[in-house]
């Protein structure tokens, strides 16, 4: 990686990625898509937040038989009509009484945690009466984001802990070990769509929905991955159905798209007519004070880690993985957003974003200096 940086350090990108991991190998191997004939039960370990809705969704609409485990608090009114188990995942003092016992389940799907406490304590718990681990984790368990084409046999993060990026990949290595060959982990980068609470993705919509002239990062040529929650969800059913084993880079088609075309695409699919206006990195960083992926989301320029968005897909997408197209996304994503949480808000938020009147600013920075 650079050392001589003007922005904020690599660690907020990863840490980003979770506000929004000889196993490995297996990640390499084609393994075709096989939907399963018969009706699974399925145990969803969380489930009301945003991950999980999408793969409870992608279940019940396969005719699979879906429990939650949570603790009924984050939005009770989901999936009344589904069985629920009361409990809580601490780093201490869990309380998994509701899933001790004798009773088995075929697939267990582990939407969330980020410490790999919990994850070794639902692993040890459930490993004798459950078939197949489906795991979601993050490309923030990779070391070194300094060259394109990260796979998934790359290094990942051994420590410090309760870092996200170690605890991601010590989770996906507590995954491997009690559920050897019955295991899938999905690397995923930033994921975005219906029900998102992170703020990167919503700060592009509401600029594109709301300015005649957005300020976009760089020479637009850096490329971005993002992911949306429903292809998640339908490659994690793919998954568990076929039992697909190892683990994958889930990043997207390949090659990546540039954050000009995310950004295009982006505007056409919730019909904003605004001008996009890209302005170079070094007066951004240099001359402005700005720092990418935070002050400008999903901006990883090629000048600082080159890697961070080009991590290699393509074993996924032989296995089976499919993309819908970012006007698809856009369009879901704002539908959202302009109804729920998200309508009110203004910039920065969660670290995340610039001011309008920051922006405007800038903008007219660079116009006079283009004069």
């Amino acid at each position: 990686m650079t050392t001589d940086r003007p922005t904020l350090p690599a660690l907020n990108r990863r840490d980003f990625l979770g506000a929004a991991a000889a196993a490995a190998t297996l990640g390499a191997c084609d393994w075709p898509v096989r939907r399963s004939a018969s009706t699974q039960k399925i145990l969803v370990l969380g489930g009301t937040n945003f991950v999980g809705p999408a793969i409870i969704a992608e279940a019940t609409t396969r005719g699979h038989e879906v429990t939650l485990f949570n603790r009924g608090i984050t939005r009770p009114e989901l999936f009344t009509d589904l069985e629920a188990l009361r409990g809580t995942r601490r780093i201490v003092g869990s309380d998994l009484r509701s899933l001790e016992g004798r009773r088995r389940w075929d697939t267990v799907i582990d939407v969330w945690p980020e410490h790999r406490a919990l994850v070794e304590e639902t692993t040890a718990l459930l490993r004798d009466r459950v078939d197949y681990y489906a795991y979601v984790s993050s490309i923030a368990v990779y070391t070194d984001f300094s060259t394109p084409g990260i796979v998934e046999d790359a290094p990942v993060h051994s420590g410090p802990p309760w870092w996200y990026g170690s605890e991601k990949a010590a989770a996906e290595a507590a995954v491997q070990r009690a559920f050897e060959g019955r295991y899938g982990v999905a690397r995923c980068p930033a994921i975005v769509g219906p029900r998102d609470p992170g703020a990167g993705y919503h700060f592009w919509l509401r600029r594109l929905a709301s300015r005649d002239e957005v300020l976009c990062p760089g020479s637009g040529h850096d490329p971005v991955q993002v992911l949306d929650v429903r292809d998640l969800a339908t490659w994690m059913l793919d998954g568990v159905e076929a039992r697909r084993p190892g683990t994958y880079n889930l990043t997207g088609p390949w090659p990546p798209p540039t954050l000009r075309q995310f950004l295009t695409a982006t505007a056409a699919g919730i019909v904003s007519s605004s001008q996009l206006t890209w302005v170079d990195g070094d007066f951004l960083r240099r001359d402005q004070g700005l720092h990418s992926f935070t002050d400008l989301p999903f901006w990883a320029p090629l000048d600082e880690d080159e890697g961070f968005f080009q991590i290699d897909g393509r074993a996924a997408l032989r296995a089976g993985a499919t993309y819908r197209r970012v006007e698809e996304t856009a369009a879901a994503a704002w539908r959202y957003y302009q109804s729920h949480f998200f309508k009110d808000t203004t910039f920065p938020y969660q670290h995340t974003g610039i001011s309008q009147e920051r922006e405007d600013a800038v903008l007219r920075a660079w116009h006079a200096r283009d004069a």
